[in-house]
């Protein structure tokens, strides 16, 4: 049953700094962060409300933009999450840091959770989310490096960015001992695993011994015209892994804040001579019910703001309501949807789920 509309008409949703904030005060700076220490439930905490945000805030630029996709964004929403509050270094202020860890997204139709995480952590205004996908915002429909900070490459046709990943963590390794501790992280997706460029990137990840490496797999097993079992079967994924000898590893359920942290502590004291490879078993569309393992909402974004709310409401429900987000957030977040129009027409018809 819905609940009823109480929210205060002067919340404003996009002020997130009342209920969440980086866990790392400094992100140049890494810290441990085991079972047992104090702050581990605050760092899960902290972590899982961030990820709520990711999904919350990508709905609020994709009913804005009326394009997107949902999907994608949703099931990496606590791997983001996991790696800018915890794995990654960055450094917002300066996103050209020299001794910056490098993310890439190589799945980069699902850059509206990557924009809500750079948002959030300060890379550019979060108001800029409203003009996602909108021409002269530097927020395009597929990422941007020229234009977006945070982001370090341009994409489009999936299977590029993993060579591109080997070939930025060789040049590294060249910098000398000083950069030695600099990772390279490239999230790729399983539906993506079907181009041979990848398996190339792979091979010669193995070839040159690239510990500085790790490709985050975002097993959701679904792409936009199906599962990818059906449509190009990549299994025994783990296996085909190994023999190109990679160090691999599982997570069960890529929605586990916990088991994210707790592989990463632990990664990070096993600098071998293989790249790594991560295999994150997620849902895709994950915590809304419509969008769960359905193709049809790879490419589709909610039309109306009413959509939106549902959604929005949805996503309180399941998380935001455990977390302590108040619940003004979601509705006001609703409130605040403006669809931008396009600055030329469409002449196709405009359906709420792709046929």
């Amino acid at each position: 049953m819905p609940r009823e509309k109480t929210s205060r008409r002067g919340f404003d949703p996009l002020n997130y700094s009342r209920f969440w904030h980086p866990i790392r005060p400094d992100p140049t700076r890494l810290f441990d962060c085991l079972p047992f220490h104090d702050n581990y439930a605050e760092l899960l905490h902290n972590t899982e409300t961030l990820a709520y945000l990711i999904r919350s805030y990508t709905v609020y630029s994709m009913t804005c933009a009326a394009l997107g996709h949902p999907g994608g964004s949703f099931s990496e929403a606590e791997t983001l999450a996991v790696m800018y509050n915890y794995v990654v270094r960055h450094n917002p202020r300066e996103p050209k840091w020299p001794m910056r860890d490098v993310f890439y997204l190589s799945k980069c139709h699902a850059c509206p959770g990557l924009y809500a995480a750079l948002a959030l952590f300060g890379y550019f205004p979060l108001r800029d989310l409203k003009f996602y996908g909108c021409w002269g915002s530097h927020l395009e429909s597929h990422p941007d490096w020229l234009r977006t900070p945070g982001i370090e490459i341009s994409g489009g046709s999936l299977g590029q960015i993993p060579g591109v990943a080997v070939g930025r963590a060789l040049a590294l390794r060249r910098n000398g001992p000083d950069h030695n501790d600099r990772m390279v992280y490239v999230l790729v997706g399983d539906g993506e695993c079907q181009e041979g460029s990848v398996w190339e990137a792979f091979m010669a990840a193995g070839h040159f011994r690239l510990n500085n490496l790790l490709f985050l797999i975002d097993n959701n097993k679904v792409q936009a015209k199906g599962f990818v079992s059906e449509d190009m079967n990549i299994e025994p994924l783990a296996d085909k892994l190994q023999a190109f000898r990679l160090d691999v590893h599982e997570v069960q359920n890529g929605h586990d804040v916990s088991e994210l942290v707790d592989l990463f502590t632990m990664l990070r004291q096993q600098r071998r001579d293989r790249p790594l490879a991560v295999i994150l078993h997620t849902i895709k569309g994950k915590k809304v019910r419509e969008c769960e393992f359905n193709p049809n909402w790879h490419t589709s974004a909610p039309r109306n703001v009413e959509s939106a709310a549902r959604w929005l409401d949805e996503l309180w429900e399941q998380d935001g309501r455990r977390l302590g987000i108040p619940p003004e957030f979601p509705q006001a977040l609703a409130r605040a949807i403006e669809i931008v129009p396009p600055l030329h027409d469409n002449p196709d018809q405009i359906s709420e789920k792709q046929a």
